[in-house]
């Protein structure tokens, strides 16, 4: 599936387009001069240390932001899928990027200017005004979420960390019956422990009486 296909077929779900009808989506990728591009396997799309206006929403395959250690290991921060923004703070903030963006298997990419979608519309587009918005919530909401994940962190024991990060989770879905949006590896990859100790922690938990799971599914007692 190439840009066109996808943007036309799953323009109404992506969060930065909500509420832009999909009769304006030509005229406002116009206005704001978006690029196209497409990226082979293991191509990188920024590097860190860069500075650029610009950037990116994927719409197809994925791309991953990673981190060059001291040591020169790479680490994976996240993985970005179609549909889902990525380097738009750095843009935001003007700031070089701390982190590079890599093509997972290949990657299609959108290239959206900072500057654009926050300026006066010269042509009065009367879609540019909720591209804005869209994009503010979605920095809005990625600070929310990075701002819990310190909290966690923060906490000084493994229990200590997974039971706050289940209790955000029950306040969030509004029930001590959860579903998390990660497989075990992925909730490790978050809370950043090993896979073996995040499993050992929640077995003491359920002998223990405070929580049950299955997979994603958590209940706390």
């Amino acid at each position: 599936m190439n840009h066109s296909e996808y943007l036309e077929n799953a323009w109404a779900s992506i969060p930065l387009f909500r509420s832009v009808p999909p009769a304006e989506r030509e005229s406002l990728l116009a206005c704001l001069q978006a690029r196209k591009k497409r990226y082979k396997k293991g191509e990188f799309l920024l590097h860190a240390g860069d500075t650029a206006p610009y950037f990116g929403l994927v719409t197809g395959g994925a791309v991953r932001i990673v981190k060059e250690d001291w040591d020169g290991g790479v680490i994976l921060l996240a993985r970005i899928t179609p549909g889902e923004l990525f380097a738009e703070a750095f843009a935001a903030a003007g700031l070089p990027l701390t982190v590079s963006a890599q093509a997972e298997a290949g990657a299609a990419v959108l290239w959206l200017d900072y500057r654009r979608v926050l300026s006066p519309c010269p042509n009065r587009c009367p879609s540019h005004a909720a591209l804005a918005g869209n994009l503010l919530r979605i920095l809005a909401s990625k600070n929310v979420f990075l701002t819990g994940r310190i909290e966690h962190l923060s906490k000084k024991t493994l229990r200590e960390k997974v039971l706050s990060y289940l209790a955000e989770q029950s306040i969030r879905q509004g029930s001590r019956h959860v579903f998390l949006p990660f497989d075990r590896q992925g909730l490790a990859d978050y809370l950043a422990v090993d896979r073996s100790a995040l499993s050992a922690v929640l077995g003491r938990l359920r002998n223990e009486g405070v929580l049950t799971f299955r997979k994603n599914e958590f209940i706390l007692r």
